[in-house]
């Protein structure tokens, strides 16, 4: 039976389907499949690899399909065995829209596919290379994050330690030495703020699945939309959408999200945009004095839109673009969320919001719900980091550290790219961050590439999960933290023997 079906998923290829993503109609063809019993219970389907194989489609995609039919209840995996059919799949209650008999509109639900994507990718290239070096993870080196400065602090406020520091706290406030050091903090990037203003957290992610709840408190009944970078922050992206948020791309270039991008989003209906303006997650753009004001006149006659700032690489960062936060016509709807994950230590489980009434509150009782409050501990060990006289010589060093190796990954990359005549495009502006985004040439599949770099000692992360939608197929992201500078050329010289001996052959091979 699942002959067929590969017959009918075979044609779906060259379909535009509406718009709708090929993982999509493929995940549909195959649940009407189980549904109407052509597929039965019990069976085995092909591997991952086999049915992209088979299919002439990318890991990725097959990836989402199977993740989409597990979230359906349609189909399980089982350890060491492969992926099965399930004996009782759930069917929905009741009918969803259709048109030409395939439902209409974004998949919600979220099955977070990106993250586990990329997971699962690592994860297999990891067990078959673990000779390879690997830059697939959006982390920091561990050798540049300031460890003595960390050990010290832990020390200080363990040796101040008092039992009643162990009680249940009387209200959410920031403990006041950490928020005099982040108000310092914020004062040098140009931001100004009350203490009062500023709520902790353990992650950004938590922020966001916050906020997600308070977005779709102020939409009932419907789909609450938000717009984000398109490529953009794959969690972000997957945070929102499993709290039932849809989600509307915004293009970027050099400077970040674009004002038409914005405006089209904002036409859209969305609720809410969310912008990374330094250090952006994969491509390293920056947001420029004259971007930021451009983007907050597009807003300023929107009074009911949110605008989420996701600050990551604040710490670590070269540029300081400022914030929108620092607008009197935005600042009551502004959420500046600023981490340390990438600069002071991902372990250490804190993150910061900044904002105004009437989000502020909402933001404090949703959580108040969520896990109570934040260790004040942990909050007086980043107040004593962040104001260790040490610690910005070692943040100059990391920061100094990193732009090194951003630029010698970009400089090999486009040398290779040169010499070789394959058409390898990297950033030609300034960036920032950790990571380094290369477009292959035309007809090149990413997934592809991915492999034969693996088999040349490196491990790369494919473009398609910091996209919306899979199908992205010309896109690479490279941690470049994480090499050594003397370690760029062969990186280099690994991807453009990559793509030369891929290019020209086919990327669909499909079985009769």
């Amino acid at each position: 039976m699942m002959l067929e079906v590969q017959r009918r998923i075979a044609t779906l290829r060259d379909s535009s389907g509406n718009g709708r993503p090929l993982y999509e109609r493929v995940a549909h063809e195959m649940s009407q499949a189980i549904r109407t019993g052509e597929l039965r219970p019990g069976e085995r389907l092909p591997s991952v690899r086999q049915l992209a194989t088979d299919l002439g489609l990318s890991v990725t995609t097959v990836m989402s399909v199977y993740a989409r039919l597990g979230d359906l209840g349609l189909v399980h995996g089982e350890a060491g065995r492969g992926t099965f059919v399930s004996e009782a799949p759930d069917l929905p209650k009741t009918a969803a829209p259709t048109r030409g008999g395939e439902p209409v509109g974004p998949t919600r639900g979220g099955s977070a596919w990106r993250r586990q994507v990329l997971a699962q990718t690592e994860a297999r290239l990891t067990q078959s290379h673990p000779a390879a070096r690997d830059l697939t993870r959006g982390g920091p080196d561990p050798r540049l994050l300031p460890l003595a400065v960390v050990k010290r602090a832990y020390r200080d406020v363990a040796a101040r330690l008092r039992a009643q520091d162990l009680e249940y706290p009387a209200t959410l406030s920031t403990e006041p030495e950490l928020a005099d050091a982040l108000a310092k903090r914020l004062t040098h990037d140009g931001i100004e703020t009350d203490t009062d203003d500023l709520l902790i957290a353990s992650s950004t992610q938590q922020f966001l699945a916050l906020l997600a709840v308070l977005l779709k408190r102020r939409s009932p009944g419907e789909t609450a939309l938000v717009a984000v970078e398109e490529p953009g922050y794959q969690t972000a992206m997957d945070t929102l959408e499993f709290h039932g948020l849809g989600l509307v791309p915004m293009p970027l270039d050099e400077a970040g999200a674009t004002v038409e991008g914005l405006r089209a989003a904002i036409d859209a209906g969305v609720l809410a945009v969310l912008f990374t303006p330094r250090a952006h997650s994969p491509t390293g753009c920056c947001w420029t004095a004259q971007r930021r004001r451009a983007l907050a006149d597009a807003l300023a006659s929107h009074p009911d839109v949110w605008i989420i700032e996701d600050d990551q690489f604040a710490e670590a960062a070269t540029v300081r673009p400022g914030s929108l936060y620092t607008d009197p016509r935005l600042r009551d709807r502004v959420v500046y969320l600023r981490s340390f994950s990438k600069s002071i230590a991902p372990d250490m489980r804190l993150s910061m919001a900044l904002a105004r009434q009437p989000i502020r509150h909402p933001l404090t009782l949703a959580k108040s719900f969520a896990d109570g409050w934040t260790s004040r501990t942990s909050q007086r060990v980043l107040a004593a980091t962040l104001t260790d006289p040490r610690l910005d010589e070692l943040l100059t060093e990391a920061r100094t550290e990193y732009t090194r190796r951003r630029t010698a990954v970009q400089e090999a990359v486009q040398q290779v790219g040169a010499s070789q005549q394959i058409g390898l495009f990297v950033p030609e502006y300034d960036t920032d961050g950790l990571h380094v985004w290369v477009t292959l040439p035309g007809g090149c599949d990413a997934d592809r590439v991915v492999e034969a770099t693996a088999q040349r000692g490196f491990l790369l992360a494919a473009g398609q999960p910091f996209f919306l939608s899979p199908g992205h197929q010309r896109h690479l992201r490279i941690n470049a933290g994480a090499l050594p500078t003397e370690h760029a050329p062969q990186l280099a010289a690994a991807i453009g023997e990559a793509v030369v001996g891929l290019m020209g052959q086919p990327t669909a091979l499909l079985t009769p």
